[in-house]
């Protein structure tokens, strides 16, 4: 048995296709993995590859609010993930904005378009099943970069969830 057939593979689109499609299902209530993706700490622990590898996590859940998820920062830069929250309806849905930035110690910025991201919440038993959709990524590129970080950050959410 090979690496890849031991890994889950949450990935549900063909890579580098429009929309990334990722799907999977988690041993805990709808309410559980809803925070999961909804409270600082919670992401602290997935987002990432690594336990604690974000840098910093801020969230303002409710409509219009900002969120930030900072993955490195130096003297001379801080890159980051950030949005806008378009819809809360808890625990059954969760929708935003995306973008990619860096920004330079002089101000400027660097981001990619802004792209938006859909997420259901089902309740299937004694699990959730979560649908995330990540539409409106402008390259091919930039589409598998995506699909293979959700599918990553969907591995370690299942890692810690799932217990």
């Amino acid at each position: 048995m090979t690496v890849q057939e031991i890994e889950k593979d949450f990935l549900k689109s063909d890579p580098g296709q429009e929309p990334v499609i990722v799907e999977g299902l988690f041993r805990a209530a709808p309410a559980r993995v809803f925070r999961a993706f909804t409270e600082p700490a919670e992401v602290q622990a997935w987002f990432v590859p690594k336990a604690g590898g974000l840098v910093s996590v801020d969230i303002d859940l409710k409509v219009g609010g900002k969120w930030c998820f900072v993955i490195e920062k130096t003297q001379d830069k801080q890159i980051h993930f950030e949005g806008e929250y378009l819809t809360i309806d808890a625990p059954n849905r969760l929708e935003f904005s995306w973008r990619h930035v860096q920004e330079f110690a002089d101000g400027t910025r660097e981001a990619t378009d802004t792209s938006q991201v859909a997420i259901t919440f089902t309740e299937a038993g004694k699990a959730t099943e979560v649908k995330l959709r990540h539409e409106a990524i402008k390259t091919e590129d930039a589409r598998r970069g995506v699909g293979g970080g959700w599918n990553g950050c969907f591995r370690r959410l299942d890692e810690i969830i799932s217990v």
